[in-house]
């Protein structure tokens, strides 16, 4: 069960808003859904489970650990796919713009030994990416990125700028703090499936063609899908979750949430493993898919079609960090 704790260092006020984060002010200015949704994002990143565990957005604990946002296998496959794409890149910083606890950027400054940043609309979130993984952060808009220009190598915006409200504007300020190259990850869905009317969600239906506005301004984007269509049923034997809510048949929900024990012994690690792999073999074919990532260059020099460091799958599943207990100061005029 997770539930909300409470802690009380923000600063909310009618525009522009103060936030404070680990004792600096930041003046942000924001419309209204971007108000609501911060505010939303930083009750989420309060959230425990009874024990006091942090819930993470990120499999953070590691492979089936628990406390953490359902759809591992999905994450994974994101995580693995953005290593790759920075595996082509030579470059000393990086950027993480909507980087949530900072589970990404810690990874990428594990394998890469870079310095890392992570930013987050939410203040909780920032404060989590601090707690947990040391690394330093700001909460920020990302249509009014607190960065210079060229200030980092690299610029990753992963499953974010499909909640953001004019996500042209957002990818023009990565492009701005970028010196090198933005990676960017989307979700793949039909028009027809996007939920304008509820709050954090899917805003904008993305294409392979939808960053090509950043042209002239960048100089080449390589696009990728993932999360193949083709392999939905077998990465759900591997996620090995009870069905919630599901298109198919209630007898075949009933059948599948009885063998989920089954699964979690007959399908583990390494079959997560070979999966991902696979998933990696279908980038451009024609089935359908749920996600794609691009690889926006500002400066082509840093690019190189060869892999400039070999990233296997398993470099990512074993990633992870003990049990992060929150432990929220008392406000005494509470």
């Amino acid at each position: 069960m997770v539930k909300n704790s409470s802690n009380r260092n923000f600063i909310s006020t009618d525009k522009p808003l103060l936030r404070q984060q680990k004792g600096k002010t930041h003046k942000i200015l924001m419309d209204n859904y971007t108000k609501d949704t911060m505010h939303w994002l930083d009750t989420r990143y309060r959230f425990t489970s009874n024990e006091g565990i942090y819930f993470a957005h990120s499999p953070i604990y590691g492979f089936r650990k628990g406390h953490s946002e359902s759809n591992i296998t999905g994450r994974y496959i994101i995580t693995y796919q953005i290593m790759k794409s920075l595996s082509h890149l030579q470059f000393n910083s990086l950027l993480d713009v909507g980087g949530s606890e900072g589970y990404k950027a810690a990874l990428i400054r594990s394998i890469f030994n870079v310095k890392v940043q992570s930013c987050d609309l939410s203040n909780e979130a920032c404060n989590r990416a601090k707690e947990i993984f040391n690394i330093d952060g700001a909460p920020a808009d990302i249509h009014r990125l607190p960065y210079g220009d060229n200030e980092f190598d690299v610029v990753l915006c992963s499953e974010t700028l499909e909640h953001v409200p004019n996500y042209m504007e957002a990818t023009r300020e990565l492009i701005r703090v970028c010196k090198k190259a933005v990676i960017i990850t989307v979700p793949h869905e039909q028009k027809i499936d996007i939920k304008k009317n509820l709050m954090h969600a899917h805003i904008h239906s993305f294409d392979i063609r939808s960053f090509d506005f950043c042209f002239p301004i960048v100089s080449k984007i390589i696009s990728r899908k993932m999360h193949s269509s083709s392999l939905r049923i077998p990465l759900a034997f591997v996620e090995a979750e009870k069905m919630q809510k599901t298109r198919w048949p209630q007898i075949v929900k009933n059948i599948f949430n009885s063998l989920v024990p089954v699964f979690k012994v007959i399908f583990g690690k390494r079959a997560t493993c070979f999966l991902i792999k696979l998933d990696d073999l279908f980038p451009n074919s024609k089935a359908s898919c749920s996600g794609i990532i691009f690889l926006i260059l500002k400066n082509q020099e840093c690019y190189s079609k060869k892999e400039q460091r070999k990233i296997s799958v398993s470099q990512v599943i074993d990633f992870k960090v003990p049990y992060y207990y929150i432990n929220f100061a008392i406000d005494d005029n509470s």
